[in-house]
């Protein structure tokens, strides 16, 4: 019998056996709000408040916390957007100019374009998500937002290279974005807003296909949806491996033959790995609760559901007193661009896992622009790590490392745990892939914090780790239900089959 292609060779010692770009473009943590006012300074809260998104990645926190500013909240919210990848700040520049310029104007006080939340959203879903479009959907976008760098681009055209330059865009209802970049960053930003010259669709889907439908991915793939919840999830989730379009299953797919200029800009490249997913920046809980009228087409549902979130962050835009502001640099650099002692919460995303700047530095060199206690009680360094407990578990004894098979058997059945038919069968790796669903991660980053030497971090940067998170869930993706409860296979099952690992750690760092 042929062995699967990730149980030999190189691949049989790699943790992750990822394929294709290693580009984030999308999320792959639920979205969060990084205030939640209600719990920390109070709904009437009657400051200010500046938040800085270090490492933003997509736009999904920021519109998370947006739409979730309580009515009563009517003070100034200055956002902070930086991110290193110029992919990622140039489609958030122009998601978030095509919104403004959709709804609020440049100042006259009236909203002077008449189409509704509802196309708005749908363009910014597709503008997101989706890796073709209709060619009427970008020409909107591109007469929205193209003239605003084009004019700028023409004003700079005989400054130095690498002159740092910041753009301030005007809008009713006191808003405002303001873009900071490079003489060559500004170039590079109006370039995502046109299809790369020669580049049709049949070619676009050729680049596309060999990374999502690689042939000598087949096996990883088929393994991927044996650990899905239905077998419709399987077929929802080859189409759209297939067309790379977020729409509802039955969605006519006429028309969407335009590259998506955002995603097609090396040449040649995809830039994404294969196993990228929309779904895994938002909340397994929060999509399925959606209503939609094919229960099991989950990215009808999650279509849905974004129309709604997105939605309602346009609701609360068109209220204004919003001020975005954008940079493309290094985190650790951060510091020389804004000022000290300034933020109320600072997202550094995960930076802060080994593979990427690492807790001591994330903090050491962000922690001056938090602001202080004396300003802020509860202003605070939220950080998510990703791989701190699946590296723990792997410098494990073989028996830490041992799934907990009796809580297994509660949500997978006698049946599907024993007898298995064989060692090396499709139930077996099932079984293995969900193993960290039921391990004791308390235990694991508590290992974790004492060999990375927290104790030694908080005395380096001045902050000290909260014992309680009051702004977002220590385990966003763990388990909420029992086994015994009602609906507790099921979320077992939607877990499995999702993108999340459920070894997710949100930690939250304050001033001493």
């Amino acid at each position: 019998m042929r062995e699967p292609a990730w149980a030999f060779g190189a691949a049989a010692t790699n943790l992750y056996n990822t394929f294709g770009s290693n580009q984030y473009l999308w999320g792959n943590t639920p979205a969060v709000d990084i205030l939640h006012l209600e719990r920390n300074e109070g709904s009437a809260y009657g400051e200010d408040i500046p938040v800085l998104f270090a490492a933003s990645g997509d736009l999904r926190n920021v519109m998370k916390t947006i739409q979730q500013l309580p009515s009563t909240f009517t003070h100034k919210l200055e956002i902070t957007i930086n991110d290193v990848d110029l992919d990622v700040t140039a489609r958030n520049a122009i998601l978030l100019l095509f919104a403004c310029t959709s709804h609020i104007n440049d100042g006259n006080g009236e909203d002077t374009d008449h189409a509704g939340f509802f196309d708005t959203a749908e363009t910014m879903i597709h503008l997101w998500y989706s890796a073709f479009l209709p060619t009427s959907l970008l020409s909107r976008v591109q007469a929205k937002v193209k003239p605003l760098i084009v004019d700028l681009c023409e004003k700079i055209v005989t400054k130095k290279p690498g002159t740092v330059l910041g753009k301030t865009w005007q809008f009713s209802h006191n808003t405002t974005i303001r873009v900071v970049l490079t003489k060559e960053q500004w170039f590079g930003l109006k370039s995502y807003l046109d299809v790369p010259a020669g580049l049709d669709f049949d070619q676009a889907c050729k680049i596309r296909s060999a990374s999502m439908l690689a042939p000598e991915r087949a096996d990883y793939r088929d393994r991927w949806y044996y650990k899905d919840a239905t077998p419709f999830m399987r077929v929802a989730k080859q189409r759209f491996r297939e067309d790379g379009l977020l729409l509802p299953f039955g969605h006519p797919r006429t028309g969407f033959s335009t590259p998506n200029p955002t995603f097609f800009q090396g040449p040649g490249v995809w830039p994404f790995d294969d196993k990228a997913d929309p779904m895994d920046g938002w909340s397994i809980d929060e999509v399925s609760r959606t209503p939609h009228i094919a229960s099991e087409d989950r990215y009808g549902r999650l279509f849905n559901y974004l129309r709604k979130v997105f939605e309602k962050f346009l609701r609360r835009l068109v209220t204004g007193n919003l001020h975005f502001q954008l940079h493309n640099v290094d985190a650790r650099e951060l510091p020389k661009h804004l000022v000290a002692e300034k933020y109320a919460r600072i997202d550094v995303s995960n930076l802060c896992d080994n593979c990427w700047v690492g807790t001591r530095q994330t903090l050491v060199r962000l922690s001056c622009l938090l602001q202080t206690q004396k300003q802020n009680q509860h202003a605070a360094v939220i950080a998510i790590y990703l791989n701190a407990i699946g590296g723990m578990i792997k410098r494990s004894n073989a028996q830490d490392q041992m799934p907990n098979s009796e809580l297994l058997k509660k949500y997978l059945g006698w049946k599907q745990v024993l007898p298995l038919r064989r060692l090396d069968g499709a139930e077996i790796y099932r079984i293995w892939d969900a193993r960290n669903i039921v391990v004791d991660v308390d235990k694991f980053f508590n290992r974790y914090m004492s060999v990375m030497d927290f104790d030694g971090i908080s005395a380096d940067s001045g902050l000290v780790i909260k014992e309680a998170n009051t702004i977002v869930e220590k385990w966003p993706t763990r388990l909420k239900l029992k086994p015994e409860d009602p609906g507790a296979v099921q979320e077992f099952d939607l877990l499995l089959a999702s993108g999340f690992s459920s070894l997710e750690r949100f930690t939250e760092w304050k001033r001493k």
